[in-house]
């Protein structure tokens, strides 16, 4: 038994916490999959530019960040370097990419082959912190109702291709999605209970803090990836090397900002609530940031009002989370400053008001706003 446990190994538990870790090339590997699917999100919201479009991406953005956060989670909490770990980790990466080749029959209403494919996905991370409940028994105060209720979500999501109805059977996935993206949140009791009784620090590491931050980057890269794509395919007059600079800028001004606030914080709090907050809210920015790709894309495309209004809402929400995230006292020990915190919201309001003016003016100045307040942050940092 010795023998085998050294080749394939055992998932660590979780008070054996690595100091200082650094991210693996595992982990880097496996956030490449989620480049094709938020070009897929893209792709797909330009054919399905209505409602339910819409509500279709945040379906299904939420059902694949769960997946992605589940995954991190479990990398920071109980991953090794053994054979074991690359093995379902991979596995996870194959099964994923099969899920993603659904999400344009999700959008059209197709739901089977997603629902089928996604269930296999889960079914990898639930027997992996099955197994961590069976190696610390203690851990079982959070894991246990964890994988009672995606056994539950499972059932429902599931159950959802016998339904006859169509409306019936969209009923059935947001309940089973809800439930899968709430059970964490709603065992904040259970989680200050084991982490209190086994003296575990309530914080997010490093090591999850950059990963957030290289999704992030695969967000912005897909942003750069598809004005470069129309480019390449059209670009016989000057003007419209004039809407690919702003494009570009607007993506460059949104990289710095992000990174200034969000370079080198720290995230800890008294107990588990706070941390889920910080989760959710970041899994919202990244949530308006693809859209953002989306509407940079059609912009350079069509240059059409609708997309430049669009652009301004998602733009403005992605800064209200960013001050969220880092101006919120629960869980930041180093909050933003007051003088920081004016300057984004100074840049809000300009963006707000350029959302009604002629697209290259309130692009232009949305820019040039967007690049100050950035180098701004950055001197202050440096």
């Amino acid at each position: 038994m010795n023998e085998k446990k050294s080749w394939w190994g055992s998932p660590r538990t979780i008070t054996n916490t690595i100091q200082n870790r650094k991210i693996s090339w595992l982990e880097l590997f496996s956030d490449l999959i989620y480049v094709v699917i938020i070009h897929s999100f893209v792709e797909n919201l330009t054919e399905h530019f209505d409602f339910v479009g819409f509500v279709t991406f945040w379906v299904l953005f939420l059902f694949f960040f769960n997946t992605w956060t589940n995954m991190v989670l479990y990398f920071d909490l109980h991953g090794e370097n053994n054979l074991r770990n690359v093995f379902f980790a991979l596995l996870q990466v194959v099964s994923i990419a099969i899920t993603a080749t659904f999400a344009g029959d999700f959008f059209e209403g197709n739901y089977t082959g997603f629902i089928l494919a996604y269930s296999f996905n889960q079914l990898i991370y639930m027997y992996l912190y099955l197994k961590t409940m069976i190696a610390d028994p203690l851990h079982a105060i959070t894991t246990r109702p964890f994988l009672i209720n995606y056994v539950v979500g499972e059932i429902i999501f599931i159950g959802s291709i016998f339904v006859g109805n169509i409306n019936l059977q969209r009923l059935m996935i947001f309940i089973s999605l809800l439930i899968f993206v709430s059970t964490v949140m709603i065992e904040n009791r259970n989680f200050d209970k084991e982490f209190k009784m086994r003296k575990i620090p309530f914080e997010l590491n490093s090591a999850i803090l950059e990963r957030y931050g290289l999704f992030t980057m695969i967000v912005l890269g897909e942003s750069l990836a598809g004005i470069i794509e129309h480019m390449t395919e059209e670009h016989t007059h000057l003007v419209d090397y004039s809407h690919f600079v702003l494009a570009i800028i607007c993506i460059i001004g949104t990289w710095m900002i992000y990174y200034t606030m969000m370079d080198e914080r720290q995230v800890l709090a008294k107990r588990y609530a706070p941390i889920s907050l910080f989760r959710g809210i970041h899994r919202f920015l990244i949530a308006c940031l693809i859209l953002q790709s989306f509407f940079i894309s059609r912009i350079v495309d069509e240059f059409s009002p609708i997309y430049f209004q669009g652009l301004s809402v998602v733009t403005i929400a992605s800064l209200l989370a960013l001050l969220a995230l880092t101006r919120g006292k629960l869980f930041n020990p180093n909050p933003l400053s007051n003088k920081e915190t004016t300057a984004i919201v100074i840049l809000i309001l300009v963006i707000l008001v350029m959302s009604f003016v002629p697209i290259f003016t309130g692009l232009l100045v949305d820019d040039l706003v967007m690049l100050t307040v950035g180098v701004w942050l950055w001197t202050l940092k440096s």
